[in-house]
């Protein structure tokens, strides 16, 4: 198992979380209060390394945003680099 597979969510409000790696904050997932019409779970990965604009979105369900968020984790950890690694780990 690599440091990318190791994730959990911690709930830091009512329908919000922290999602962990490593013991580091690596994003979050939140339902979208501001849309009441709609269930929508808004995700986002985001270490303190630059961050393509793909590694965000929204989904139906919080089982699909932690889905559609690990998709998009393990997508960006293939491409960081061991410097970014350590940047990562120092931040």
């Amino acid at each position: 198992m690599t440091t990318k597979d190791q994730l959990s969510l911690r709930l830091i409000g009512l329908s919000d979380y922290r999602v962990v790696c490593d013991g580091r904050d690596i994003g979050r997932i939140r339902l979208a209060h501001e849309r009441p019409d709609m269930e929508q779970w808004d995700w986002r990965v985001n270490p303190p390394l630059p961050i393509p604009s793909w590694c965000n979105g929204s989904s139906p369900s919080l089982e699909a945003a932690k889905a559609a968020f690990r998709t998009a984790w393990e997508q960006f950890y293939e491409t960081l680099t061991p410097s970014d690694i350590e940047h990562w780990h120092r931040s």
